[in-house]
């Protein structure tokens, strides 16, 4: 069975929709460099943006996500926040989106255990921050607190997990992942989802190798395929949730 449009959001093809279009071409007429968040999303600091919302909600799901490779200069990640933002209102959740360290090839993630050492503390303690911003506006902390990364961002969000590097409830991946790092199992081991995406070549025997590598550490973990490309579908992010919330009971 395969998904619509109406279900399932392909990243790599909304990115030449007419939105994503205007936004690029007023950014390259701008002298500045173009906001990390989108207009109608509230950004938290710099760098760091808030969507969706859990109010009126029983239970407060907080979601931190890691992006893909977005280059220098342009808006594609506005693409993705509002990808997100119709996820966060679908599956009821509200979400950071954090901006990744400027690399010689625009804002990716590190891929490297050392690059990762280099900067995760500092990108971690922002995480914190925003997390405990959002909680102090609420007057009330969050019920779950899920790390999700999507293609660049499902690499390091991968060695986090298996490095046992946050205190979260649990782990999701789309479009990426992997299973080579070289750690001992931490003693925590949250839930881990990983969405495969079948069609994507280039991804998917990661992701795959990843499940693998998390189940055999001992992670509790749902490896779900599905017949997509590139992307992180509403479909693998709405089963993301359901699995990491009956995973994590409070």
């Amino acid at each position: 069975m395969r998904f619509g449009p109406a279900l399932v959001l392909a990243f790599v093809a909304a990115l030449g929709s007419g939105s994503a279009r205007a936004d690029e071409e007023k950014a390259k007429s701008s002298t500045t460099q173009p906001a990390w968040c989108a207009p109608e999303y509230d950004a938290l600091s710099d760098g760091m943006c808030h969507v969706g919302s859990t109010d009126g909600e029983s239970r407060r799901t907080l979601v931190i996500f890691l992006h893909g490779a977005i280059a220098n200069d342009v808006t594609w990640q506005h693409t993705q926040e509002r990808a997100l933002a119709r996820q966060a209102k679908q599956s009821h959740f509200e979400a950071i989106f954090p901006r990744s360290p400027l690399t010689p090839g625009g804002y990716v993630w590190p891929g490297s255990v050392a690059a990762q050492e280099a900067v995760e503390n500092e990108v971690i303690s922002a995480w914190t921050r925003a997390r405990r911003t959002l909680e102090a506006r609420n007057k009330k902390p969050f019920d779950d607190v899920f790390v999700m990364g999507f293609s660049s961002g499902a690499y390091f969000v991968s060695s986090l997990a298996l490095r046992g590097k946050l205190k979260v409830d649990g782990y999701a991946v789309f479009a990426g992942g992997g299973g080579f790092v070289q750690a001992e199992a931490p003693a925590r081991k949250p839930p881990v989802f990983v969405g495969v995406c079948a069609e994507d070549k280039q991804t998917r025997d990661h992701s795959r190798a990843f499940g693998a590598a998390a189940a055999a550490r001992g992670f509790p973990t749902r490896v779900d395929e599905q017949p997509i490309g590139h992307m992180f579908g509403d479909v693998h992010v709405a089963h993301a949730i359901t699995y990491l919330r009956a995973q994590h009971v409070k």
